[in-house]
């Protein structure tokens, strides 16, 4: 596994237990479990933080290239998945809205921003996810 695999699957990994900390404490709150709710907020906080120092700490071996063309390609390719991703993920919600509530139905706008939220994140788990699966089609002999 070469560095920006080992990166993506730190962020891959931090990401989805941030996300299901920070669901558990929005489920506690609702039963009234006040306390527990916000050491799980902490919780979130420092798995995320914990999942941004090993990204940033991961460094590349001083006697290979950090970046060449090839990882360009890929980090484009990435975006582009994860633009795409977000795009769909974006009509899906604004099509699945306007089909379940009716024509009368306001949104707030204080859930506005969740959407940006969510975008952001699909957008993040896309480009993660595109570049540990491009990277895993290389070389069969780079499997250390």
């Amino acid at each position: 596994m070469n560095r920006e695999q080992k990166r993506a699957l730190a962020i891959l990994v931090s990401m989805t237990l941030a996300i299901l900390l920070a669901v558990a404490a929005v489920a506690t709150r609702t039963f009234y479990a006040r306390w527990l709710s916000i050491l799980l907020v902490f919780a979130v906080a420092a798995v995320a933080c914990a999942g941004g120092v090993v990204f940033f700490r991961l460094r590349p071996d001083r006697s290979a290239v950090a970046f060449d063309e090839r990882d360009q390609e890929l980090q484009k390719n990435a975006n582009l998945t994860g633009f795409g991703v977000t795009y769909l993920l974006l009509i899906l919600v604004s099509f699945v809205l306007a089909f379940a509530l009716d024509e009368k139905a306001s949104i707030p706008v204080a859930s506005l921003p969740l959407m940006f939220v969510g975008a952001g994140l699909c957008h993040a788990y896309a480009f993660f996810i595109s570049i540990f699966i491009q990277y895993g089609r290389g070389d069969k002999g780079d499997r250390t």
